[in-house]
């Protein structure tokens, strides 16, 4: 274990502060070495923990698996963050989230020692492993916190990052986008600090169009729909990653391992495709809200299916979908719930 106190004394200055983080650092030494390897970081002026533990199958491809512990300079009278920084599953773990509560099961206080949440680390990724086939259980795990500051500096496996201006009313505004798999979050930098400022999972981007040098996203969150305008430093690039994290399909080699075919082994594809023909055809003959509702919804999960059996089938219906989008009846529609 690495000898952390310069960190300390040079993230903390209260009295208080670093002989509770000095005691509890201490505590570290008790932990079986062999199941956790611990070393330390300083990240701008707060502090980061990182432990490795062995692999847990199938997770993270069979590699060790690195979970952090980030303290805020103001610990412990702020909560410690627990971040997975490894690929664990699709969707991604490794996106910023922090899992404290999950790794818990309560609410952070200021008895619980950090030895005791490291502890806890192998039940938290026993329940990762039971649930890694449910992409609505694994997203709903963790959560991104909005009133603190947003660490960019994690090492985080899965997420990839574009500097951006984002129109609004006709106004630009310099945006960081962080992109995964998981979700899309808009940060802002204010004092060398990021500060993030909205998330929205990656499952509810239906459409990105290229124009020029500006990508437009349309977002769907529940019957209603909106358009985000970016312009990113490097257009092909971003839509190159953008692509990538929405459909798993790009000109990088997807690993076989992170195709999971569980999830659709009792999935009834046919059964699927004959709705799609049928809502089809229904809008041809009557557009309505309903009948495109359930359009789209086909079209995604086709493409969740597809994008996980076979490298080329989605496309079929990521173009139907973006086709349909497109339509200006449609867009009609759609501008009305806006």
């Amino acid at each position: 274990m690495d000898n952390p106190d310069n960190y300390i004394v040079n993230i903390f200055k209260n009295e208080i502060q670093i002989k509770r983080i000095r005691k509890e650092l201490k505590q570290l030494e008790i932990l079986d070495r062999k199941e956790f390897k611990i070393t330390f970081k300083q990240l701008s002026n707060n502090l980061q923990i990182i432990v490795e533990m062995q692999p847990v199958v199938p997770l993270n491809q069979g590699k060790p698996i690195k979970i952090c512990l980030y303290l805020d300079n103001k610990f412990p009278f702020v909560f410690p963050r627990v971040h997975v920084l490894s690929h664990l599953t699709k969707p991604t773990f490794a996106d910023g989230r922090d899992y404290i509560e999950d790794v818990l099961h309560q609410q952070w206080s200021p008895s619980i020692l950090l030895n005791e949440i490291i502890q806890k680390f192998p039940q938290f990724l026993d329940q990762v492993r039971r649930c890694k086939d449910d992409r609505d259980q694994l997203l709903s795990l963790g959560k991104y916190n909005q009133d603190l500051e947003y660490e960019g500096q994690l090492g985080l496996e899965d997420v990839e990052y574009f500097c951006c201006k984002e129109i609004i009313d006709g106004k630009s505004y310099q945006k960081i986008l962080q992109l995964s798999n998981s979700h899309i979050l808009i940060l802002e930098s204010q004092n060398k600090v990021l500060n993030l400022q909205s998330y929205q999972p990656t499952k509810d981007l239906v459409k990105v169009e290229k124009i020029d040098n500006s990508a437009i996203l349309t977002w769907r969150s529940d019957d209603n729909f909106r358009q985000q305008v970016l312009i990113p430093q490097n257009i092909d690039q971003f839509m190159d990653s953008i692509l990538l994290y929405k459909t798993g399909s790009s000109g990088k080699k997807i690993q076989e391992e992170e195709v999971t075919l569980q999830k659709f082994e009792n999935f009834q594809i046919q059964k699927l495709l004959d709705s799609v023909t049928y809502y089809e055809k229904s809008l041809e003959q009557e557009l309505n809200p309903q009948t495109l509702n359930s359009l789209m919804d086909s079209y995604q999960q086709a493409i969740e299916y597809f994008s996980a059996v076979s490298d080329e089938d989605f496309k079929e219906y990521v173009m139907r979908l973006q086709t349909l989008l497109g339509r200006e009846d449609v867009q009609k529609i759609l501008s009305n719930k806006l």
